[in-house]
């Protein structure tokens, strides 16, 4: 089962890094999170040491940036903690040689990125000169069960709420299933705790009873109408994606059905097919339901976000960062697309597969 909690429409918790006070705050604030995940002595010890090291690096080598921190479940049977560190430095120039202890650009012993690497269950970096680093490092509170099945679909997400907000007007869920894979994206109307409301109900619909791979898109968008009618309603963009695309294998389509300002979107190298959204409010004005596709390319990534998201975005800018795990082209695009003056959420899937 893909690593994704049930109450996957939580938003991530947001650390700004611009000072050595803050790297013991998040320490702290990630390490009672942790040990409410149920996260034992060593790995929360483990965990901790990343942290001072990902809060560390952002201060050496960037001056400043931000850690996104998200809890994630695995079928069920454990726990583990997603660190996103994303800044707008320089960049590293050599991406092999900064894993290797003494190595280091800023005068110090040079021993943190080897640290990290140690210490994480699962790490992933992007960076280029002159546009900055997103490093995707992951702590489980235990090891992976030898019967679980490993994720087809891999996805990332950030979801963050307007900075003078405590609580996101967005939310997100998914449902992996055998053949497909479907994502919801809604936008409440407005900030804070009402449209809060609107886009958790929205996102509670993926987990109702009769929900299933096949469900049309219209039935769900239907359902999420008639959940938000007592709400002040929402954006919502619902999307399905075959679980494994291969060359030569069967044409494979993504469906999606949207109603308000949410993106969506197919990206290759070669092609950037959006699908379209129609006009009107889920929950009071969802006149029109209609379901859309484009062909689903092996290696394509589908990415979706709310209107926190410029449209104007291309990931070609970023050589190799498709290639990465999908959270770190999230980031990116967070950094570098973020209006700033809306809730955020952007939702990046990678189908299995491939060449």
């Amino acid at each position: 089962m893909e690593t994704v909690l049930k109450e996957s429409m939580a938003a991530q918790q947001r650390y700004e890094i611009a000072e050595a006070s803050q790297v013991a705050f998040a320490r702290r604030s990630i390490g009672e999170l942790a040990r409410g995940l149920g996260f034992g002595e060593t790995p929360a010890g483990q965990l901790a040491i990343v942290v001072t090291e990902c809060c560390t690096n952002l201060l050496k080598h960037a001056g400043s940036g931000e850690l996104l921190v998200r809890p994630l479940m695995d079928g069920g049977e454990r726990y583990g903690i997603e660190l996103l560190s994303i800044d707008s430095g320089p960049g590293i120039h050599d991406l092999y040689r900064c894993f290797e202890d003494g190595y280091t650009t800023a005068g110090s012993p040079g021993n943190g990125m080897g640290a990290i690497r140690r210490l994480s269950d699962e790490l992933d970096l992007w960076s280029m000169p002159g546009h900055g680093t997103v490093m995707r490092a992951v702590c489980w509170s235990s090891a992976r069960a030898s019967s679980a099945v490993p994720a087809r679909v891999t996805y990332g997400v950030v979801n963050l709420p307007l900075q003078t907000e405590t609580v996101s007007g967005d939310a997100w869920a998914c449902a992996p299933g055998e053949r497909d894979f479907t994502v919801l994206v809604a936008d409440g109307l407005g900030h804070g705790p009402l449209a809060n409301v609107a886009a958790i109900e929205a996102a509670r619909v993926l987990g109702m009873p009769g929900m299933h791979d096949d469900t049309p898109l219209q039935r769900i968008m239907e359902a999420a109408n008639e959940a938000l009618r007592p709400t002040r309603g929402a954006a919502v963009g619902i999307a399905r994606m075959p679980s494994v695309v291969s060359a030569g294998g069967l044409a494979a389509n993504v469906a999606f059905t949207g109603i308000g300002n949410i993106s969506a979107s197919v990206w290759t190298e070669e092609t950037h097919r959006h699908l379209v959204s129609h006009s009107g409010i889920v929950g009071h004005s969802a006149r029109r339901m209609q379901q859309f596709e484009v062909p689903y390319p092996p290696n394509a990534l589908l990415v979706l976000h709310s209107d926190g998201i410029g449209s104007r975005w291309d990931l070609a800018r970023y050589p190799g960062l498709a290639a990465r795990h999908p959270s770190l082209a999230a980031a990116v695009l967070y950094r570098d697309y973020s209006r700033g003056r809306d809730d955020v959420t952007v939702f990046v899937a990678r189908a299995a597969g491939g060449a």
